[in-house]
């Protein structure tokens, strides 16, 4: 018996293994639970226990795992629905301001760094100047897509007099 129980101890954590690197939506995870909990049931009825002592050992240690699990798991689905932080997908969306400017394309600062930048408003508009805010509308490589404000964007949207009565 114990020679099963340990086998079903190390599938169980090889299980709980392949559930941390596979998108499983747990199915792994709570296999592997039961089969650890099971495997050292077995490991402690082999080591002459009794029945009453096996069971509870291993319902005890499945609700610890379950509730690990559970836990685990919310924390995963709550970061996953967090709104992007860092990296190039924050960029779309960010004001810069526009350093330099030659032509179709410029420098732009936007999320503390200097970006090289380029036109996606019409050919017709004149250049940015600089000390102009724009918009980042994409990131392409290190150079990004940036459009004027408009003047709606400028604007505040309540103004403190409309607050008194």
């Amino acid at each position: 018996m114990a020679a099963i129980g340990l086998l079903l101890v190390l599938v169980g954590l090889t299980l709980l293994v392949i559930e941390a690197h596979v998108t499983a939506f747990g199915i792994f995870g709570a296999a592997g639970v039961v089969a650890t909990a099971g495997g050292f049931g077995l490991i402690i009825d082999g080591a002459g226990a009794s029945l009453g002592t096996s069971i509870a050992v291993a319902v005890a240690l499945l609700l610890i795992g379950g509730v690990t699990l559970v836990v685990a798991a919310r924390k995963v689905i709550a970061a996953r629905r967090q709104e992007v932080q860092a990296g190039p997908e924050h960029l779309a969306g960010q004001c810069g301001l526009v350093r330099s400017w030659d032509g179709e394309e410029g420098q732009i600062y936007a999320d503390g760094a200097l970006w090289g930048a380029r036109t996606s408003f019409g050919w017709e508009d004149p250049a940015p100047q600089p000390g102009e805010a724009v918009i980042v509308n994409q990131l392409d490589g290190l150079t990004v897509s940036v459009r004027r404000l408009h003047t709606w964007e400028m604007e505040p949207v309540w103004k403190p007099s409309e607050l008194s009565l």
